[in-house]
């Protein structure tokens, strides 16, 4: 039987569940969480007709990437965008939460809750508009980016939240892990 070298250089037998004879495993982002390196942020807000509220994530310049995924979304007619790239600057910082709440590892980013300054948003990457006209969670928007994006270094994220309902209950989940990169 062939042994697997694990993250302490130790080796050891895997896993087989004692009922079920299955092997034990876990993804990858979960193994993330218990590194240590797994952070999230999560935020609600009350929009009115076009109502804006915009999330803006810094990234340093180094090869310790976020893999994000996030989710959004609002019990009426909801717009979420995602821009790379721009110059605007964050207004209020927000806590970043590692998922090991264990752990005293900080995110390698920065979170600002709404932004100013500067002349572009930057270039738009991902969009979804979905919702009822009224605020009644019958038909809202839930916006999804469960595949991973890799952040680019150095780089300048926001995420928008914009409301074509008033009263438009909104929520924001983002879910990352930061892992070195190992270029060839």
């Amino acid at each position: 039987m062939s042994y697997g070298k694990t993250s302490d250089a130790e080796r050891q037998m895997p896993r087989i569940d004692a009922s079920t004879h299955s092997m034990q495993v876990i993804t990858y982002e979960h193994h993330e969480i218990h590194a240590g390196s797994h952070f999230f942020y999560t935020d609600s807000v009350e929009l009115g007709s076009a109502g804006v509220q915009d999330y803006m994530i810094t990234t340093p310049n180094t090869t310790k990437w976020a893999h994000m995924t996030f989710s959004a979304t609002g019990s009426a007619i909801t717009t979420v965008q995602l821009y790379e790239a721009g110059d605007r600057n964050g207004t209020t910082a927000q806590t970043i939460r590692n998922s090991d709440r264990n752990s005293l590892t900080a995110s390698v980013l920065t979170l600002h809750k709404a932004q100013s300054g500067g002349t572009t948003d930057g270039t738009l990457i991902w969009t979804m508009k979905s919702g009822s006209a009224s605020a009644q969670s019958r038909a809202g928007l839930t916006a999804n980016r469960s595949d991973e994006i890799i952040l680019k270094q150095a780089t300048k994220y926001i995420l928008r939240v914009t409301s074509g309902t008033a009263a438009n209950l909104t929520n924001v989940q983002l879910s990352w892990y930061e892992h070195t990169n190992r270029t060839a």
